[in-house]
């Protein structure tokens, strides 16, 4: 049954919290500033109004969660400093002689809200700081983080060896008899007859496969057939490491260090105000989620016109879609130095000239078969050429180079500039 918050303390509460509390603490000037009241009203269609027990405030357990963000708390540890911090015990309506809740109240709590409501509640926490005039709304900066998944990370004959077991297990409760029937096909094969780890594990995911039809001519309730789906998902190399977080997949942040987890995509301003966020396995790019994110802020009337974004954000085909959307990108190559710089050529996007280390001026272009251009310079001038020896083959005449001018394109001035202001998001990651 669904609480709300009565709003009175009595004067025990109000004598301890107006002597304990600093008026200077960061969460005094939030719960000064900011109205969560909304969260009644967005949650109230989760919560019988009449029947069952009292619920604990939806506002005072959304603060709850709140206050474990802002003070990188876990369930457990928050919990624990509710019963004897003074100050969290304010923030969230708690009184002195309330009860709080514990670590289990506050799974259920997210649980019941699941993603629809946890973004309807995101996106109204946002509205308030624009009301409030706390987004300047200048830039859009974004970022990816790794989230590693608390699992213990398995080979994959660990996996199809378990998955039987799992199965097993789940059909004992359903159709002993048949879980009886079925444990000799469940069990491992033995490792000593069979040559390599290769051969063991092809004959692994085919006696899982034997499994899987025997299992499934047997029974349709529903927790055993959820496990054989994600057991088929193993056998089919679908990119599942992990039955108890099966959407976790390895990624790279970094082209040596792999991980298995998530992604957090998220998107703040200038003043470092999260106003856009993504969560996705760890083996998805980013750009996919930034365009989400970029629509998301579009819809909700928080584009900015300027975005500042970390290499891996660096593709033409991107950046031209911000451009044609009127938002200015500042994306810093993916090479630390142009190949054409390199080589000591200087291409201007605008005018589309390119001239050599010499200041001579390619004399006409032709398309590339993997698009792009190639520009060739004039015989003349590179016969006369100083640079000749060192710029020509033994059987170039003249000197030919390739340009893709989707790369050099939509790139405008102030990268360092935006790089500083990008640092906001790096505080937040």
């Amino acid at each position: 049954m669904l609480k709300s918050k009565d709003g009175q303390q009595d004067f025990f509460d109000l004598y301890i919290f107006s002597r304990m509390i600093p008026e200077d603490h960061p969460l005094v000037q939030i719960k000064k500033h900011a109205d969560f009241s909304f969260v009644t009203e967005v949650v109230a269609d989760l919560y019988d109004p009449v029947n069952g027990r009292p619920s604990y405030p939806p506002e005072s357990l959304f603060r709850v969660l709140f206050l474990e963000i802002w003070a990188g708390l876990s369930d457990i540890q928050v919990c624990r400093e509710l019963k004897y911090n003074v100050l969290y015990r304010w923030f969230c309506d708690f009184g002195w002689d309330d009860e709080v809740p514990d670590d289990t109240t506050l799974v259920v709590f997210r649980k019941r809200l699941g993603e629809e409501k946890f973004r309807e509640l995101f996106a109204r926490v946002v509205e308030e700081a624009k009301a409030k005039k706390c987004l300047r709304g200048h830039w859009t900066i974004i970022d990816g983080t790794k989230v590693i998944a608390h699992v213990a990370v398995k080979n994959t004959l660990s996996l199809v060896r378990e998955g039987r077991k799992r199965i097993l297990k789940n059909l004992a409760h359903v159709d002993a008899a048949k879980a009886e029937e079925l444990q000799n096909l469940a069990a491992p094969l033995p490792d000593a007859d069979y040559s390599s780890h290769t051969e063991l594990l092809a004959a692994e995911i085919e006696q899982g496969k034997k499994f899987l039809a025997a299992v499934g001519d047997c029974t349709t309730d529903e927790s055993v057939t959820k496990e054989c789906a994600l057991y088929a998902a193993v056998l089919n190399g679908e990119g599942v490491a992990s039955f108890s977080d099966p959407e976790a997949r390895w990624g790279f942040k970094k082209k040596d260090e792999p991980f298995f987890g998530y992604k957090i995509h998220a998107a703040c301003d200038e003043t470092g105000i999260v106003t856009a966020l993504e969560v996705t396995p760890g083996n998805e790019a980013e750009l996919e989620p930034a365009k989400e994110m970029i629509a998301a802020l579009e819809e909700r009337e928080l584009k900015a016109s300027r975005l500042a974004a970390d290499k891996g954000y660096d593709d033409s085909t991107f950046r031209t879609e911000l451009v044609e959307s009127n938002i200015k990108p500042y994306i810093p190559n993916r090479t630390k130095k142009d190949r054409l710089e390199e080589q000591g050529f200087k291409y201007n996007p605008k005018s589309k000239v390119l001239r050599c280390k010499a200041g001579k001026k390619a004399i006409g272009c032709s398309p590339h078969k993997n698009g792009g251009l190639t520009y060739y310079f004039s015989e003349k001038d590179c016969a006369a050429c100083p640079y000749r020896d060192s710029c020509l083959s033994k059987t170039e005449t003249r000197k030919r180079a390739y340009v893709k001018p989707g790369v050099l394109a939509n790139r405008p001035r102030g990268i360092k500039i935006a790089m500083r202001i990008r640092s906001t998001i790096e505080r937040d990651s």
